[in-house]
């Protein structure tokens, strides 16, 4: 009896290394989910009891509670930010966080769709940022890897 060749499976996209133009930061996915909660230890602590998540990259404030983090579950991310903290990039409400190559271009593209559009801006934890609002009144950023930096 013949065996059947096995097609090669192709990388997770979680595996690749982003390149220098992918628009990707290290260890998350082209589109994450960014929640903003109440009380970022809580949800933290709930994810980690409920549903078995991980903690990843936790930023605190100067009073040392946490005002962001990145909670794994396999090669999924989702992000906790304090709800109203402007600092964020959605100035703390909840949207899809969409890395893309190239932010200007993609928010162009966007507002030539008709959606809203902020214009784009380079953040302090090094990602170039645009939020946009599609029709139905979902924030999605649009994000750019620039660089590492401490969150400030």
């Amino acid at each position: 009896m013949a065996r059947k060749a096995r097609r090669p499976q192709a990388e997770p996209p979680s595996s690749r290394t982003a390149g220098v133009t992918s628009g990707l930061a290290p260890g998350m996915q082209a589109i994450n989910t960014y929640l903003a909660v109440a009380n970022v230890l809580a949800s933290m602590q709930f994810l980690e009891r409920a549903f078995g998540f991980t903690r990843g990259v936790v930023l605190s404030d100067a009073d040392g509670q946490p005002r962001y983090a990145e909670m794994r579950h396999g090669g999924s991310v989702v992000m906790l930010i304090r709800r109203g903290d402007i600092a964020t990039a959605t100035l703390g409400t909840s949207s899809l966080y969409t890395y893309v190559d190239d932010v200007d271009r993609q928010a162009a593209v966007a507002r030539e769709a008709g959606a809203g559009v902020s214009d784009a801006e380079d953040k302090p934890w090094g990602d170039r940022v645009a939020v946009v609002t599609d029709p139905d009144g979902y924030r999605w950023v649009l994000a750019s890897f620039r660089k590492p930096a401490p969150f400030t």
